[in-house]
């Protein structure tokens, strides 16, 4: 067996969103009988992609979002190719990402820093070595929805459908109202919705069985609380509990919960939205992707170098109000539909850029056929081609 040293890598993380999947896994799958009436930019797209995964300068991690926006619509096929190009790496879930970020500011908090930073690790919240070199074998798990939670996912679209379109109304009726105080409120409500969740499930506990319980303690809201309590010196009594719960508390519903990545950036976008129903005449309704795309983005984006997402949300990001602190704060580069060609620029120059040992070390390790794109994907029965 022959060995090589090989060097460190500083790979370039890209998020694609659903979409992107679907029209790259429809560009080189005959089998869908759709590669003629897909765009040739998809195919474009996917040939760049995959030799820059093999050139070992770039990954794409996959993510619950991906996961779920899959099940509903051919979903072995998403999963082939999300797991292709994510090479075993997956963004944490929303839930564990926003914990992490509350739980290290609160920790500087109540050790009495007035400013806490929170340092954007992404090893902590990408999960498989997402810098490692590829191996040529990979592995994929076999997992399937539950026809149970595929009708569980369509009952919560509907349900953000009837949703939307209240908030709608109330937007439009809020001409003149300033970007600063919409945020404000956007970002008290996140605190608000974790408080109100956690006294309902406490007010439960001892009124459902124990299967009940055991799903309400590990509710997003309580282990949120839980945590949070744990970073405070431990209680005596039951006062002092109670008094550790209420520190707690009076934390999320304060402002400073705008200093949460995830919160802050999940209140601009919404921020934004409602703004353009208020004051920009904004008539056509959004679907209900939009929700959970701002959840993805706001979620996923402070540990990107670029992410390729959906028209409608990068119009979002594009409001001054919202671009601007984000360029203050990431370095994320953020592509759509609209800009999909400077996307390709990007991906032209990270090669262009890349380092000659790192290259020349690919073609000795790999081999002369490595960096062939890999079109073949769907016609392998159910191996895992590299």
């Amino acid at each position: 067996m022959k060995e090589f040293k090989l060097p460190r890598l500083d790979k370039k993380v890209i998020y694609l969103d659903q979409f992107v999947i679907s029209l790259m896994m429809k560009a080189i799958n005959d089998k869908l009988g759709k590669v003629k009436a897909t765009h040739s930019f998809w195919l474009t797209l996917f040939k760049k992609i995959d030799r820059l995964l093999k050139l070992q300068l770039i990954i794409c991690p996959d993510s619950t979002f991906l996961q779920k926006e899959s099940a509903l619509y051919q979903f072995d096929a998403q999963k082939r190719m999300y797991e292709y190009l994510s090479n075993g790496a997956s963004f944490c879930d929303a839930g564990t990402v926003r914990r992490f970020q509350l739980t290290e500011y609160f920790r500087q908090f109540v050790k009495g820093i007035d400013k806490p930073k929170i340092k954007i690790e992404r090893s902590q919240v990408i999960k498989g070595g997402y810098n490692d070199w590829q191996e040529r074998i990979r592995v994929a798990i076999n997992f399937h929805f539950t026809d149970e939670e595929i009708k569980r996912a369509l009952d919560v679209k509907k349900k953000i459908d009837s949703v939307l379109l209240n908030l709608i109304d109330a937007w439009k009726n809020e001409k003149g109202k300033a970007f600063k105080n919409r945020l404000v409120e956007e970002v008290k409500s996140f605190g608000q919705a974790i408080v109100k969740q956690y006294f309902d499930n406490i007010s439960k506990l001892y009124l459902i069985s124990m299967e009940e319980f055991f799903e309400l303690i590990m509710s997003n809201s309580n282990t949120i609380v839980c945590a949070l309590e744990n970073l405070l010196p431990a209680a005596r009594n039951s006062k002092e509990e109670k008094e550790r719960t209420a520190q707690v508390i009076d934390f999320l519903l304060s402002e400073r919960m705008a200093d949460i990545p995830s919160i802050r950036l999940m209140a601009q976008l919404w921020s934004a939205l409602a703004d353009q129903y208020a004051n920009a005449g904004k008539k056509k309704i959004p679907g209900s992707g939009i929700a959970n795309d701002i959840s993805m983005v706001s979620t996923i984006l402070p540990y990107c170098d670029a992410i390729f997402i959906d028209r409608e949300v990068h119009g979002l990001i594009k409001q001054p109000n919202v671009a601007k602190d984000i360029e203050k704060r990431y370095h994320t580069e953020v592509y759509s539909a609209a800009n999909k060609d400077d996307f390709i620029v990007y991906l032209d120059n990270i090669e262009k850029d890349a380092s000659r040992t790192i290259l020349d070390k690919v073609r000795e390790v790999y081999g002369p056929d490595w960096l062939d794109p890999f079109t073949e994907m769907y016609n392998v029965g159910n191996s895992q081609h590299v």
